[in-house]
């Protein structure tokens, strides 16, 4: 497929998207936050809007109809609040946007929806919405719709990173080299639990990310390269085109 029929809906006319009739909607969910000295805020969204706009033309290639909705850049912030400029919405505020878009798509006949996260920060309110959304229905009742984790394969990197590492620094040199500041590149600090049993129990808490990655982002970049990014990011493409 070329051209209008890739589908990517911002890309679309009215009439392409009508003639293509798509069975699946995949929307992206990033967000827009410091990455560290040599990455810039957009990095997960960038990421993520890439991620899907190659699988969504894969899929289409082999037979799919998936339209790609619009990647929504801002999501949940709350432990960044100690950076400037960590753009965000409440939990709450995202999970009824999560039923708005839902609402919308199930109104124009799709009853099937992946919802790709691409923040660690969105996921629970995201699981969260879709406990709603089953709530709300019958069984059976209702579109059938699915999220996919963040994150990228650990074993395509030499030296992992929960944020702004180099997998992420891989990525947005493939993607966007002129954004990355190689001049920056160094082993950021990771700060660690204070409290040793709360790592050991596994407890859930609130990362105050200010203390965790006191520069924004954490991990050894030195070692990142294009040639890494583009594996890291078709390999979630593939795996979203398979789906």
């Amino acid at each position: 497929m070329s051209g209008p029929h890739q589908g990517i809906l911002e890309e679309m006319t009215i009439e392409d998207v009508q003639a293509f009739n798509p069975e699946v909607v995949v929307w992206g969910i990033g967000s827009t936050e410091p990455h560290g000295p040599a990455l810039p805020y957009g990095t997960d969204h960038w990421q993520s809007d890439a991620m899907i706009r190659r699988g969504v033309i894969r899929a289409n290639e082999n037979g799919a109809r998936a339209l790609m909705y619009p990647t929504l850049p801002i999501g949940n912030n709350a432990n960044f609040k100690a950076f400037p400029f960590a753009c965000r919405i409440s939990p709450e505020a995202l999970m009824k946007v999560i039923l708005d878009v839902i609402e919308a798509l199930e109104e124009d006949g799709v009853r099937k929806i992946v919802i790709f996260d691409g923040h660690g920060g969105n996921t629970a309110a995201i699981h969260a919405a879709l406990r709603i959304y089953a709530h709300r229905h019958r069984p059976g009742e209702g579109a059938f719709i699915c999220t996919l984790p963040p994150g990228t394969p650990k074993d395509m990197v030499k030296n992992p990173s929960i944020h702004g590492g180099e997998a992420e620094t891989s990525m947005m040199m493939h993607l966007r080299p002129d954004l990355v500041r190689t001049d920056k590149f160094g082993d950021f600090p990771h700060g660690e639990v204070a409290l040793k049993s709360l790592a050991e129990a596994n407890a859930y808490f609130v990362m105050p990310w200010h203390l965790f990655v006191p520069r924004s982002a954490g991990g050894d970049v030195r070692e990142s390269s294009a040639e890494t990014g583009e594996k890291l990011i078709d390999a979630r493409a593939d795996e979203l085109a398979k789906l």
